[in-house]
């Protein structure tokens, strides 16, 4: 008699690749159990969690970058407010993604939704020029402006992952800065200039920052840089990339609501440390959240360039939201901002990218993969 293989499972794919410590489900309901106690670090911590998938996904639906960091900003005010209620069916990422959602389709519905595609085009013009002008930048500057902006890392964070000096990533940010500006690289005239442009771009340690920023204040050559940087780096919005990067000014309006906890800035610090890990071929994830009692995951999803997923079949219900790219699932091609829901006994036999994608994936560890 033959012995029937078991199947395998996508828990036995994703945890058998990861070689990070695995953030439990229940790390998340803590937080938002705590907002119910006006704990001000577990907001701060839900926003350093989540507000760049939510950002990018709203946006991606409207089309507006006034209108995605207003909506997100307005998501967590609600948070702490108490004004939404958990949904404990899912995951807390499950159920942010949703609100996400939901507010962006409502402000389509209400606010004119014309303009917003007009915004649309304007967001897609400024994204391709932007990608063109970031091929004038050398590799070693597109590298150390790309991982100090997109990871939210200090200049000295930059220079300890790329193994350079302090001196070295600060020149190179400076010099990116300025071809970015179309604006010739000066010889410095003042010896705070390299340190007014990492704090521009949000790079500077925190122990730095009150003295740039009175510095800025008191010398004109800086303070001309520091406004004419400001408004290139708000272009960043269109950075073509798959996690956007809302301005920092954001975080600065949510602590008004909230001031932040001093453990707060710890809980950033440490989030930002996970990494895309290569768990199959083509196919990268960043394991946001496991729930070991229901079988769940949440996860960002990478797809290359004609990258498959594997055909499985769905023991949970799953919830995808596109953030880039475009993605078939069977006969249906998604978007970005586009939403796929599966229930459970259901399967997927094709779902693969042309273009690559990224996408934020709740769904069952015990799914089968054929």
């Amino acid at each position: 008699m033959e012995s029937t293989r078991p199947a395998i499972t996508l828990g036995d794919i994703l945890y058998s690749s990861s070689s990070q410590a695995l953030v439990s489900e229940k790390n998340w309901l803590r937080l938002v159990r705590s907002l119910a106690e006006r704990d001000s670090a577990a907001l701060h911590a839900l926003y350093e969690r989540t507000h760049r998938p939510v950002f990018t996904l709203i946006l991606r639906l409207t089309g507006n970058r006034e209108t995605a960091e207003e909506l997100t900003l307005d998501l967590f005010d609600d948070l702490w407010r108490g004004s939404a209620r958990y949904d404990a069916s899912g995951t807390v990422l499950g159920w942010i993604m949703n609100q996400a959602r939901s507010r962006a389709i409502d402000w389509l519905r209400l606010e004119q939704p014309a303009p917003a595609n007009g915004e649309a085009l304007k967001l897609d013009t400024q994204t391709r020029q932007l990608r063109a002008a970031l091929n004038v930048l050398s590799p070693e500057e597109r590298a150390a402006l790309e991982i100090a902006f997109l990871f939210e890392l200090t200049y000295v964070e930059v220079a300890t992952r790329l193994k350079q000096t302090l001196g070295a990533i600060k020149a190179r940010l400076r010099s990116a800065l300025h071809k970015l500006r179309q604006a010739p690289l000066e010889p410095n005239r003042c010896a705070q200039s390299e340190l007014v442009c990492a704090h521009a771009i949000g790079a500077l340690p925190a122990s730095e920052i009150a003295a740039t920023a009175a510095h800025v204040a008191s010398c004109q050559h800086c303070s001309l840089e520091w406004d004419s940087l400001r408004a290139l780096v708000s272009s960043f919005v269109a950075w073509p990339t798959d996690l956007l990067r809302p301005a920092a000014s954001l975080r600065e309006r949510l602590a008004r609501i909230a001031p932040p906890a001093a453990d707060a800035a710890l809980a950033q610090s440490r989030w930002s440390a996970l990494e895309w890990e290569h768990v199959a071929p083509g196919i990268f994830c960043k394991l946001l959240a496991t729930d070991t009692e229901k079988h769940l995951v949440s996860m960002l999803v990478r797809l290359v360039p004609g990258g498959t997923y594997p055909p499985h079949s769905h023991a949970g219900v799953e919830e995808l939201h596109l953030l880039e790219g475009e993605l078939w699932i069977g006969e249906r091609k998604l978007h970005p901002g586009d939403y796929n829901r599966a229930e459970p006994g259901t399967s997927d036999h094709r779902v693969w990218s042309e273009t690559g994608c990224t996408c934020v994936l709740v769904t069952s560890t015990r799914d089968a993969l054929h």
